[in-house]
C-alpha cells in the first residue's frame, strides 16, 4: 500500500509514519516545514519526502493520484503559532484540506482528517462525546481559529463522504505528547521539560489546577491507522485520546521529579497577549474510539514522560 501523509515530518505524522512502515507501506510524506522537521521521519528508502503546500493544487493531485490511502495531518499547532499566525492557520485548514478533499474524491482515495479537541471549547471536567454540540468561542478572540478551521475542515470531510460517497474519518485528536513535539509554540510537556533542564523555573499558568488526558503519539498513530482502515462513505468520527486527566500542576511535579528535583515551580500569567484565551479542562470519552479500532493505549503517562527522558539523554 502507498500512505500520502500530509504533515508527516510532525508529532503524530512521523509516528504514523513508523506504524506505517511496520505495515509494509511506501509512504510520501507532504510537509511545508514550516513546524515538522526531517529529522523526525523515520529514515527508510520506502519514505519520499516532498516539502511543499498542500494548497498546491497541481502537486496534490499528482500525490493523490499516486497514492491508495490519505492521512491529513497537516496543520499549524500550538495556542503560541496560532495566535502569531493566525491567517495562515486558517488558510492552511480551509484551502488545503479543501484541495485534498476534491483530489482524493476524484480519485477514490480513503481519507483521514486530523482535527482537534479544540473544537469542544471549554468543559466543566467532563468526558467530551462526539454528539455534544461544538462550540469553542467568538471568533475575535484568536485562539479559536484554529477551531474554526478544524470544524470547516470536518464539514469538508462529511460533505464529501456523503455527496461523492468518499471513504472518510475524521479524529479528534486530545493532547498528544512526545519527544518529537516542539516547546516553541506553547505545548505544555516539552515546554516544561526545556525549562527544568535548563535549571527552571518551571512556570505554571494560574494555580495548576486544569487538567489535561495526555495521548502517547505512538498510541496515537495506531489509532489513526485503524480509523483510515474503518473509514467508510458517509464518514466516521471519533475522539482519539486517553480518558486519564491529570492536573497541570501534577505535570510539572512529574517532570521535576525526573529532570531535577530542585528545580522551582512557579505560577504565572500566560504571556500570549490579548487573543489567549484559557480552557481549563479538556477529557475525552474514548468510548466511541474502543468500538470501532478495538484498541486500548499501550503507553502510560509515566511512558511517555519516560520518552521524553531518553531522548534528553541522548542528545547530550
Amino acid at each position: 500500500m502507498h500512505l500520502l501523509l500530509t504533515g508527516g515530518c510532525g508529532l503524530i505524522g512521523s509516528a504514523l509514519a513508523a506504524r506505517a512502515l511496520r505495515a509494509g507501506c511506501r509512504i510520501t510524506v507532504l510537509d511545508n516545514l514550516s513546524t515538522g522537521r526531517r529529522k523526525n521521519l523515520p529514515r527508510d528508502r520506502r519514505v519520499e519526502l516532498v516539502v511543499g503546500d498542500v494548497a498546491d493544487d497541481d502537486l496534490v493531485a499528482d500525490l493523490v493520484r499516486r497514492c491508495d490511502r490519505v492521512a491529513h495531518l497537516a496543520a499549524g499547532v500550538g495556542v503560541g503559532l496560532v495566535l502569531s499566525r493566525p491567517t495562515g492557520a486558517l488558510r492552511q485548514a480551509l484551502l488545503g484540506s479543501e484541495v485534498l478533499f476534491r483530489h482524493a474524491a476524484a480519485a477514490r482515495k480513503p481519507v483521514f482528517f486530523a482535527s482537534t479537541s479544540e473544537v469542544y471549547g471549554d468543559s466543566a471536567g467532563e468526558p467530551l462525546r462526539e454528539d455534544r454540540n461544538v462550540g469553542f468561542g467568538s471568533p475575535d478572540r484568536l485562539r479559536f481559529s484554529y477551531a474554526a478551521g478544524k470544524v470547516a475542515g470536518e464539514a469538508l470531510a462529511f460533505a464529501y463522504a456523503h455527496e461523492y460517497r468518499l471513504p472518510v474519518a475524521v479524529g479528534r485528536f486530545f493532547n498528544v505528547t512526545g519527544p518529537a513535539q516542539r516547546d516553541e509554540y506553547g505545548a505544555v510537556a516539552p515546554t516544561f521539560f526545556g525549562q527544568a533542564r535548563a535549571g527552571g523555573p518551571i512556570t505554571v499558568h494560574g494555580d495548576g489546577s486544569q487538567t489535561r488526558s495526555f495521548l502517547d503519539a505512538r498510541d496515537a498513530a495506531e489509532y489513526v491507522w485503524r480509523l483510515l482502515e474503518a473509514a467508510r462513505p458517509g464518514g466516521i468520527l471519533a475522539n482519539i485520546g486517553r480518558d486519564n486527566p491529570v492536573t497541570v500542576l501534577d505535570l510539572a511535579r512529574r517532570i521535576r521529579d525526573r529532570v531535577d528535583p530542585t528545580v522551582r515551580i512557579e505560577h504565572g500569567a500566560p504571556d500570549y497577549g490579548t487573543g489567549f484565551v484559557p480552557i481549563l479542562h479538556r477529557r475525552p470519552d474514548s468510548t466511541r474510539l474502543l468500538e470501532i479500532t478495538g484498541y486500548k493505549p499501550r503507553f502510560s503517562l509515566q511512558d511517555t514522560l519516560s520518552s521524553f527522558v531518553d531522548a534528553l539523554t541522548h542528545s547530550t
